[in-house]
């Protein structure tokens, strides 16, 4: 397919729609785990499980409105008031907790792995053959996930991890469409990471409709049916490999500059330069002097830009994953085991995580603009490396403010909690994937892409360790908090490393000239 004029727009209108519906359901643990509870799911490990009997909860507008209005009214101090029905439903089973927490970092983890083995997938066999494999898993996740019940709990660790496994080639394959968009790929790939942020709203919709009666079961079904729309861009729209990178034939123009070739900058020390130097002088020998001679893949991987970009998404990325897998526990908590202000918050929570739509957006708009502002610079690093600073920072700013945020466990925080927390996870994923994109060679993007997010996967399994750690005494809570607090702040190396490193080029360019 030739991705002239409006096509172009059609095929990355058409892959933000599908990110929107499939890439990143994941993130919709929380309202699932709330349908799981009021299936009774795991409800048999709970020490009075005599007690808890297999219901579905169905409340009217009028009582959603009550409990609205308490949440608006009532002080940080005061405990949420209940209702008789509330009280009926209102136990504690730190072991569902438990079941559920091993759940989502199972699923989290092996989500984050599955990104190398795709990453080589698409490099080795291109995309065609990468999306068709992962229809296929996306298909019986979440045909997994209608059949959980109280009789079948344990379909809850499959399915959610294999749904996970298989939306994720979907963000993955659809990124190499910014390739087709020489001005504004960042702000593109802010679309796409928005898109991927929002879909987590999808499990909002399907929490709402069981609110109103509408099975669960139903609802997996419908979403399995209408990832036949993957199937039309895979066939249809994408190529059977690759989208390759298209460059201007200007190359004098403010945005981005084309070199002949790639060469490294000997004079600088600890830069990187097999990654980064570039000259538009010609090599020796008989080479086409149109082709250009990128760096290997082993030089991008153990370059310190690379390393230390992927420690960045691992501790941002722990951070949003342990917010978000133990928001169901926390809400409990804070509420004092409020049903009606858990789906409330719940759903809240949802709502906000749509505007990652916007933020994200906005954070590929902000990196478009700090390349136009930096593309003056006279070395090439200095073009590749400072527009990503600010971006960069902003997103470890926002997970530190997120961990502060925790400590204070008001009603009328958590408001500001989960607009911090869109905020994070859109930095934090459209920052980290235009990084990618804009400093290494096109080619590498999936290989480079797959190994940061199986990194960030593994580095993710700690939060069940932080949630282990969190139940294990009196003030342990506080504690750990404490500890991600520190933690996130080491994610500011990353920034400020390269933001030294441009420096020191900045210095050597002015001593050259």
């Amino acid at each position: 397919m030739r991705y002239d004029g409006w096509r172009k727009y059609l095929v990355a209108g058409w892959a933000i729609i599908e990110t929107f519906l499939f890439a990143g359901l994941l993130y919709g643990w929380a309202p699932m785990v709330w349908i799981f509870k009021q299936e009774g799911v795991y409800a048999d490990l709970c020490p009075d499980s005599t007690n808890v009997s297999y219901f579905s909860y169905h409340y009217n507008m009028s009582t959603v409105a009550q409990s609205t209005y308490n949440v608006m009214t009532m002080g940080s101090s005061s405990p949420a008031p209940k209702t008789t029905a509330d009280k009926e439903q209102d136990f504690k089973c730190p072991p569902q907790d438990d079941k559920f927490a091993l759940a989502f970092t199972i699923g989290s983890a092996i989500f984050c792995a599955s990104s190398a083995a795709y990453g080589i997938t698409v490099y080795k066999t291109g995309t065609r053959m990468t999306r068709t494999i992962a229809m296929v898993m996306f298909f019986g996740g979440a045909t997994m996930l209608a059949f959980v019940d109280k009789e079948k709990p344990w379909l809850v660790f499959p399915g959610l991890t294999i749904m996970g496994v298989g939306g994720l080639p979907v963000l993955i394959t659809n990124a190499q469409i910014s390739n087709l968009f020489v001005k504004g790929s960042s702000t593109f790939i802010g679309l796409l990471c928005g898109a991927y942020d929002a879909s987590s709203s999808v499990l909002l919709i399907i929490k709402l409709a069981y609110e109103k009666g509408f099975h669960s079961q139903y609802s997996y079904g419908i979403l399995a049916a209408l990832h036949v729309l993957v199937a039309v861009s895979t066939f249809v729209f994408l190529p059977k490999d690759r989208i390759r990178k298209q460059e201007k034939s200007n190359p004098t123009d403010e945005e981005e500059h084309v070199e002949s070739c790639i060469t490294e900058i000997p004079n600088i020390q600890d830069t990187n330069t097999s990654v980064y130097g570039k000259t538009t002088e010609p090599l020796n020998g008989d080479l086409d002097m149109s082709e250009k001679r990128h760096p290997s893949l082993k030089s991008c991987i153990l370059s310190n830009t690379y390393i230390l970009h992927v420690l960045w998404v691992c501790i941002l990325q722990l951070r949003f994953y342990y917010f978000l897998g133990t928001m169901n526990s926390y809400l409990t908590r804070i509420t004092d085991n409020n049903k009606l202000l858990v789906s409330h918050f719940t759903n809240t929570m949802m709502y906000t995580m749509v505007g990652g739509a916007v933020s994200s957006s906005f954070a590929g708009v902000l990196y478009d603009w700090q390349r136009k502002i930096f593309s003056g610079r006279r070395s090439h690093i200095q073009r590749q490396l400072l527009p990503s600073i600010l971006p960069m920072g902003v997103g470890s700013c926002l997970g530190i403010l997120l961990s502060l945020l925790v400590l204070l466990p008001s009603l009328d925080i958590l408001y500001v909690d989960f607009i911090v927390m869109t905020l994070l996870r859109s930095f934090l994923y459209s920052a980290g994937t235009t990084f990618l994109t804009t400093v290494f060679p096109s080619e590498y993007f999936e290989m480079l892409y797959g190994i940061m997010i199986i990194s960030a996967g593994i580095f993710g399994c700690l939060q069940f360790a932080l949630f282990t750690w969190s139940q294990s005494y009196l003030g342990a809570i506080l504690h750990s908090d404490v500890f991600c607090i520190c933690l996130t702040a080491t994610s500011l190396i990353h920034p400020i490393y390269h933001w030294v490193k441009c420096r020191r080029v900045a210095d050597f360019v002015l001593d050259k000239y």
